[in-house]
């Protein structure tokens, strides 16, 4: 193997200060409570601030058949994280990160950088759950990241330091550490499979984990595979996963025009690594189209709740969608039912909805939103209640300009 011979290190700085994204928001409402009495106005402001002072891009590549190549960025950055807030000292951070290191060959290459997560191929398009991000100085909370339900393999296949090895779209990694005089050890290995063509429009994929400690042994396989013809598209995938219990989830879609139908499996109910104490959490969801009609039926966790709903839109002109939608749950006997409808206009937009639940509840909202009437402003007016019947509800109007 020739000696590595070009060294190339390149400086990005634009402008003395690259800016990645900057934004903010400043919004004023004038609001009256009928149940508590509270009125007046509400100033509200945001800056979210993803600022790059500088970067430097590093990365070193060698000659000849065999060859070590590396690459590298570090960054001198002020982020608020949406937070509204612009003075706090850990907003600022230099972070750095080598992103690879490998030795190449033809066909086949060796990564020193670390061993590879245990493969993940299953994870649910139908459960969603919302968790806040931001919870800033200005005292308000934001719904910012969605998590779907999916039970990873890394979580209790953990890799430890070693060496991924590809050769011809096959990828693996092995990881091993250890103490003679101690007696401890842990040996961890992973491969993920090209998608194989195994027969006319289907495709299978595979991967796998494992790890053998003095403390115990774990493993996981995961299967993703798609059937496609001239009528139907079906997609699925699995990931299993044993570490002193068994743990799995399942995903599977087909669409056959107009339908497309998606279920999701699990023996746990997991969100963003959190177990959500539900067990064997099975959902449904089947949807089609019949001329200006979009129907969706969706059953969660049929296993246990057996919470079932419905939806339906109707696009009764351009400008015009009708919505009814109801849900019961079999355990519990629980149940809601609701309308809503929005119309589009040229200048602004109308939506309204209520719902109606088996608690006596009578849920009201409506409002109207204009992007148009004022430019590079947003202009709207709300109205809602939790419950018509019991409670008076709030009336907001306000004005957000953003950039």
């Amino acid at each position: 193997m020739k000696k590595i011979s070009a060294v190339l290190l390149v400086l990005v700085l634009v402008g003395s200060v690259a800016f990645a994204g900057f934004t903010g928001s400043a919004s004023a409402e004038l609001g009256y409570d009928f149940d508590t009495g509270a009125y007046g106005f509400a100033n509200l402001t945001d800056l979210a601030v993803d600022l790059v002072f500088h970067e430097a891009l590093g990365e070193a590549k060698g000659e000849g058949d065999v060859y070590a190549e590396i690459k590298a960025s570090v960054k001198f950055t002020f982020n608020n994280g949406n937070e509204g807030s612009l003075h706090k000292a850990d907003q600022i951070d230099v972070s750095g990160s080598i992103s690879s290191a490998k030795i190449i060959g033809d066909g086949w290459y060796v990564g020193i950088k670390s061993a590879l997560d245990a493969p993940n191929f299953a994870k649910s398009a139908i459960d969603s759950n919302k968790r806040a991000q931001v919870n800033n100085d200005l005292g308000y909370t934001r719904a910012k990241l969605t998590d779907y339900a999916d039970v990873q393999a890394s979580q209790w296949i953990k890799k430890n330091a070693g060496v991924e090895v590809g050769f011809k779209d096959f990828v693996g990694s092995i990881g091993l550490v250890g103490n003679s005089t101690a007696g401890t050890y842990k040996v961890y290995g992973s491969v993920t499979t090209p998608a194989f063509d195994v027969a006319d429009g289907v495709k299978v994929q595979i991967g796998g984990a494992g790890y053998a400690a003095d403390t115990g042994f774990g493993a996981s396989g995961s299967v993703k595979g798609s059937v496609t013809n001239d009528d139907l598209t079906a997609s699925f995938a699995a990931d299993a996963i044993y570490d002193g219990g068994l743990k799995a989830d399942a995903v599977a879609k087909v669409v056959y025009d107009p339908v497309t139908v998606d279920a999701y499996y699990a023996t746990g109910l997991y969100y963003n690594k959190v177990d959500q104490a539900v067990p064997h959490y099975l959902s449904a969801k089947v949807s089609f189209a019949i001329d200006k009609i979009n129907v969706a039926v969706t059953g969660k966790d049929l296993v246990n709740t057996q919470d079932l709903s419905a939806e339906a839109t109707f696009a009764a002109t351009e400008e015009l969608d009708v919505t009814v939608s109801g849900g019961y749950t079999l355990n519990g006997g629980a149940w809601n039912a609701g309308g809503a409808v929005e119309y589009a206009a040229e200048k602004f937009t109308v939506t309204a909805d209520a719902t109606y639940d088996s608690t006596g509840a009578l849920e009201i909202n409506a409002g109207v939103e204009s992007e148009t009437l004022v430019n590079g402003a947003t202009l709207y007016a709300n109205y809602g209640v939790d419950d018509i019947l019991t409670e008076k509800g709030t009336v907001t109007v306000g004005v957000e300009i953003a950039f």
